[in-house]
């Protein structure tokens, strides 16, 4: 029975010692893709037909929030394959269109069953790891927009999409001596672009903790 139970603590040593992956970046891959996506879903819900071969002034003053640029060319993309002309003054355009964020961020929650990391008492720098059995952690990336066109001499409205909103998730799970698995919008998404379903599964990196002068 002792030999068991020394088998069972040395498998914890081994497997159960969890961390989460720095990024080099201030934000990893993994959370710019939960935003990068959730954005192009949203986007994607606009009909834009309305205003096909149209020239078009986009206004962007109503639009704050993170990765703005991404949302602004990703509008001029789906502009522009409605074959319409983007113009930089509104005074040039038959078409003014603007866009406004009611939310893009992101979000994280983690599970997971064994023992947190523990400080050792001072001035010992130490702390005891965290051990973990089983983790679970998810994290998942929103986008809400709206966006309306008109007439640019009439005023006429021409769109008036309503709120558009969109989700994407990034889900990795582990379990101590096993491989971990990542699921989710996001990890798809990377399998069908890389095909390389490995990257997708070794990613248990996820969303870095970021440091608390950066919150």
């Amino acid at each position: 029975m002792r030999y068991a139970l020394f088998a069972v603590a040395a498998m914890l040593c081994c497997f159960g010692c969890a961390s989460v992956k720095e990024s080099d970046t201030s934000r990893t891959g993994v959370e710019q893709l939960l935003i990068s996506q959730a954005a192009d879903q949203a986007l994607d819900k606009v009909d834009l037909q309305p205003v096909a071969a149209a020239r078009v002034f986009v206004d962007t003053q109503y639009l704050d929030c993170v990765d703005k640029n991404y949302v602004i060319v990703s509008l001029h993309q789906r502009l522009m394959a409605v074959n319409c002309t983007l113009t930089d003054k509104r005074d040039d355009a038959d078409v003014v269109l603007e866009i406004a964020s009611g939310a893009v961020g992101t979000d994280r929650h983690e599970f997971f069953v064994g023992t947190p990391q523990i400080p050792l008492p001072p001035p010992s720098p130490i702390s005891v790891p965290k051990m973990t059995v089983f983790n679970r952690i998810k994290a998942m990336g929103t986008a809400k927009f709206r966006v309306v066109a008109f007439d640019a001499k009439t005023r006429r409205p021409l769109i008036n999409s309503g709120v558009s909103l969109a989700r994407s998730d990034y889900k990795h799970w582990s379990v101590v001596g096993t491989s971990s698995i990542a699921s989710g919008t996001v990890p798809t998404e990377l399998a069908r672009a890389t095909g390389e379903s490995e990257s997708v599964i070794s990613m248990g990196a996820m969303v870095a903790r970021r440091p608390a002068r950066d919150r």
